[in-house]
């Protein structure tokens, strides 16, 4: 009677009155089965946490790689603007307790890192400094430019900032040449040598539907007919972590990968499987030790070990 009771009420999902009902017995009864069938172990329940499988998606990347820290956040799977934020929001935690006075923070530009900037909120002032990693991409569409994320960053961290105020890519190498030479511009492009902490986003080529093309679509076919997976701060890289050359790098005003890889902390944040292939060979550049990705990009990264 006690698993004839326990299926139907856990199997069937019918309600203890309906089943007291069924059986002509006491509503009263079918409560005493149920608890009866979890005292003889014929029903046992269990509560799996998302938040214990994703730290264990996280130690298995960890343990593939050479990075110093792994974060998975659950993801919304249906919901990209939620995974979006679940991982700007875990970036915006690890920088708070990451972050210190004096300390140069640099700043790349992208969806999730767009959401990033409005989630801090650190419990005291942080006095570093804010910089762009990257110059203005011509976009008009509904997210950010780089510039006011540096603003809506420092402004949350109490840090003081600084702006680029010119494109990403300009017409000749001659112009981007004299345009660093200017003092605000130079400002900033100095800071990228003295640079403690960075946060990037992994672009993926070919990009996800509604991802911000930095270098403009005139590039980007060239990019995949060489061999592009993905991108950081506009620098192409290929499927084993390969800087790929591009004429316009010498036109170009933003952070290269050797830089990068001179930073003590870059954290790298990505999400949706489309960015698989993108996160696996950007892991080979070695540009950055933390990374932070949704659930279910972590699931497919872990098939491809």
């Amino acid at each position: 009677m006690i698993v004839e009771v326990a299926r139907m009420y856990y199997d069937e999902n019918l309600s203890q009155q309906e089943i007291a009902d069924k059986l002509n017995i006491s509503r009263s009864s079918i409560a005493q089965y149920l608890r009866q069938a979890r005292e003889f172990g014929i029903v046992r329940i269990e509560v799996v946490s998302p938040q214990d499988n994703c730290e264990n998606m996280a130690y298995e990347i960890k343990k593939h790689t050479k990075l110093d820290h792994v974060h998975v956040v659950p993801g919304i799977h249906q919901y990209k603007e939620l995974t979006m934020r679940a991982i700007a929001s875990e970036a915006a935690k690890y920088l708070e307790k990451t972050l210190k006075d004096e300390d140069v923070l640099g700043l790349a530009w992208g969806r999730t890192i767009t959401r990033f900037a409005g989630l801090l909120a650190p419990s005291t002032p942080i006095h570093a400094e804010v910089v762009p990693l990257m110059g203005e991409r011509d976009y008009t569409g509904s997210y950010s430019q780089i510039n006011q994320i540096v603003l809506q960053t420092a402004t949350a961290l109490g840090a003081r900032p600084y702006f680029l105020l010119v494109p990403m890519i300009v017409g000749s190498e001659n112009l981007r040449d004299d345009l660093i030479k200017d003092s605000s511009i130079r400002d900033v492009v100095q800071r990228w040598e003295s640079l403690t902490v960075s946060i990037i986003g992994i672009g993926a080529v070919p990009p996800q539907e509604g991802a911000i093309v930095y270098v403009g679509e005139r590039y980007m076919q060239t990019m995949q007919d060489l061999g592009a997976v993905g991108d950081v701060c506009g620098r192409y890289f290929d499927i084993d972590g390969n800087l790929i050359d591009a004429e316009f790098y010498d036109r170009m005003i933003s952070i290269d990968l050797d830089q990068l890889r001179k930073v003590k902390t870059v954290i790298a944040v990505a999400g949706g499987v489309e960015k698989t292939q993108a996160v696996l060979s950007s892991i080979k550049t070695g540009i950055y030790s933390v990374l932070i990705v949704d659930e279910l990009l972590a699931q497919s990264i872990l098939q491809e070990f």
